[in-house]
């Protein structure tokens, strides 16, 4: 069944599909069930060490970390932070807080002090897991942030000293084999994660995801998709990391991970050693694929499903994919961390129809449905409560209605068959890559520099329109002899490097307002956009004029 319209209400609605595991219960004992289904299956692939691990011993080093966290004093409601890469013991540690009920907010593990202070201000964690090379900006994020110093841990620490490791979490009790998960009540109320999000101001918010939330969204596989081996490089505080960690536990799908960040080589490494068969990368990644001398040569078919996701993907991309696929396809779709997975399917432009569960209306200023085909803002409703931000009674009052629609930002409309086209971001975030970058977080920087009257950040797009690049348009103090180098080298020495200022550095006369003082952020993209292009066809024609003549 497709999704369908009803015009009386002009809501669009995926098809009801209940989930075949049971929401009632919470997602800790779901996996644990699912993993006694078959222990001898292989689960998990460590790519980097080359070491495997079956259901069996995913489970029993979950139930190990459950019962050595109790003997430490910690309980249902604990919260805890994890920034960390794709090791080898991520999972089963994720698993087990899960069945103990404490609840986990995930941290980009390449983030800087400023930002983990400002998700542990939120919510002050009792534990905090990290790896070996983040550990002292953890350390200094603690410090700065929790009131209540927790206890850290690190994955893999080696011979470092003086460090609590999660190895420690691992060890035999002796109690394994009486181990019964426990009821954790109400799985519709009870948070199992927080994945970091943004809203209009830049900053991130806390999403918080529920038991049967989670249950209902990956309680049912993918249909017409049996796949052997899952892989993305995305860990854990990407959306797309917990889908695929997710799908793998919950439907027995063998996942590979690896602690690396993404580069053309080593994904290429990567396929050519495994058979993977399902891939997700975020339209940026593929585009470098694409460009890179191996994609010639490389064996692409055993992949029957490219997943697109994290940003908007180009039909010239995707067509790109499909030419080398043999025997699958690319796909692309829209996931949003309060809800996970929202549309899919392949159409010239779209992001896919709405998938089961999935309720879509757009909406005017004033919240009014609009009719099928008009743009406006996309609404969406999912059939488990959406539980809204953490700490955030503001941020829940602006984005959730009484009924339950939460307002995306996103600018969109469905077509006659039910596709569901993005035409614009309301939001002001920008998208490097997939990492969300705050404008407002570069502009508070820029405007220290001497020399800076007004500031605005937009983002210009790459070569491929996949990503956003970070651009200061500056507004120089009369007499400054303020240049580009300056700025970019002030702001790129202080920040992570997917905030970068990639797009440059513009001077201009004036920054276009609104009539109450607010910058006109879309009309200054156009008008940097348009200088790029000018000083493009400037550099062409000096290159052209000094070109040696025949």
């Amino acid at each position: 069944m497709l999704p369908a319209f009803d015009p009386a209400t002009k809501v669009w609605s995926g098809i009801h599909r209940p989930p075949l595991l049971n929401p009632e219960a919470s997602l800790g004992q779901v996996i644990l069930h699912t993993l006694s289904l078959n222990p001898s299956k292989e689960i998990q692939i460590d790519a980097d060490t080359g070491r495997s691990m079956t259901n069996g011993e995913l489970q029993l080093r979950a139930i190990r970390v459950v019962q050595n966290l109790k003997e430490l004093g910690f309980c249902k409601g604990d919260m805890v932070t994890m920034a960390c890469a794709n090791s080898e013991n991520v999972a089963p540690l994720a698993v087990g807080l899960l069945i103990n009920g404490m609840p986990f907010n995930t941290l980009a593990p390449s983030y800087g002090v400023d930002d983990m202070v400002h998700m542990m201000k939120i919510t002050q964690p009792k534990l905090v897991f990290c790896d070996a090379n983040n550990y002292e900006t953890i350390k200094q994020a603690v410090a700065l942030a929790v009131k209540d110093k927790p206890l850290v841990y690190v994955f893999e620490s080696g011979e470092t000293d003086c460090v609590n490791r999660v190895e420690d979490l691992l060890k035999v009790t002796g109690r394994e084999q009486f181990f019964v998960p426990p009821y954790l009540g109400d799985s519709r109320q009870l948070i199992a994660m927080v994945l970091c999000s943004s809203g209009t101001t830049g900053l991130p918010k806390g999403v918080c995801l529920s038991h049967a939330h989670l249950i209902t969204i990956y309680g049912n596989r993918m249909p017409g998709y049996n796949f052997k081996l899952l892989f993305n490089f995305s860990p854990l505080y990407w959306g797309s990391g917990v889908y695929t960690l997710l799908t793998s536990l919950m439907s027995g799908i063998t996942r590979l991970i690896t602690r690396q960040p993404f580069s053309e080589d080593l994904c290429f490494d990567l396929l050519e050693r495994y058979p993977v068969d399902g891939l997700f990368t975020p339209p940026s990644y593929a585009h470098l694929l694409l460009q890179h001398p191996r994609v010639k040569t490389a064996n692409w078919s055993n992949i029957r499903l490219w997943a697109l996701g994290g940003s908007a993907a180009s039909e010239q991309i995707r067509n790109s994919m499909n030419a080398l696929l043999p025997n699958g396809k690319a796909s692309n779709g829209l996931g949003i961390s309060e809800i996970g997975r929202v549309s899919f399917g392949q159409k010239p432009f779209a992001v896919g129809m709405l998938l089961p569960n999935i309720k879509g209306k757009i909406v005017d200023e004033d919240g009014a449905a609009l009719e099928n085909g008009v743009r406006g803002e996309l609404t969406l409703k999912f059939s488990v409560k959406i539980l809204g931000y953490y700490n955030n009674p503001e941020a829940n009052a602006e984005s959730i209605d009484g009924e339950g629609w939460l307002r995306t930002g996103d600018i969109a409309y469905f077509d006659d068959e039910g596709y569901l086209f993005l035409v614009d971001r309301k939001k002001d975030m920008l998208k490097y890559r997939n990492y969300q970058i705050s404008p407002s977080d570069l502009e508070s920087i820029v405007a220290k520099i001497d020399g800076v009257s007004q500031v605005c950040v937009v983002g210009v797009p790459d070569e491929d329109g996949a990503s956003d690049l970070a651009t200061a348009v500056i507004v120089k103090t009369q007499g400054s002899q303020l240049n580009e180098e300056d700025v970019l080298n002030t702001v790129n020495e202080q920040v992570a490097d997917y905030k970068r200022l990639r797009g440059g550095v513009f001077f201009v006369e004036d920054i276009p307002m609104t009539a109450t003082g607010k910058h006109l952020r879309r009309k200054l993209r156009e008008i940097v956009i348009s200088m790029i292009k000018s000083k493009r066809v400037l550099n062409q024609t000096a290159n052209t004029e000094n070109s040696p003549q025949r």
